[in-house]
């Protein structure tokens, strides 16, 4: 299969994420202002666009450019804008006041957030040694 098909994938897969993101920021939006505040949800999901980004998108993109001079400024585009995008996420959380501390948690919370940033990274790791 083509190379093109996994990037396409990987930045349609990428848009589900963004729009994940807005529902959640959605939800968290019908709370009173004082009552909001940071899940460890945002942060999985922040982290998981981050790396789609750079290792879905950027780094083949990159790999194409390095091929296609014509792409180089798709690839610099594209660059910008995911960088773009995650300002605007971290913008918007800012401006609705998002950035507080947890006011409520629950053990399964902490359970699958501990447990699934470790699987990443252990997979990271082992990926990147071996």
């Amino acid at each position: 299969m083509s190379p093109d098909v996994y990037l396409t994938a990987a930045i349609v897969f990428f848009g589900f994420l963004f729009a994940a993101f807005w529902w959640t920021l959605n939800r968290e939006l019908a709370f009173d202002p004082e009552i909001r505040h940071f899940k460890f949800g945002f942060i999985l999901l922040l982290f998981s666009m981050a790396v789609l980004a750079v290792f879905g998108i950027v780094i083949p993109l990159g790999n194409i450019a390095a091929h296609n001079a014509e792409l180089l400024g798709t690839y610099r585009a594209t660059v910008l804008a995911v960088i773009g995008v995650f300002g605007y996420m971290l913008t918007e959380l800012g401006h609705y006041n998002i950035y507080q501390r947890p006011k409520y948690t629950t053990w399964q919370e902490y359970t699958f957030f501990w447990l699934s940033l470790a699987v990443m990274l252990m997979l990271g790791a082992w990926w990147t040694l071996f």
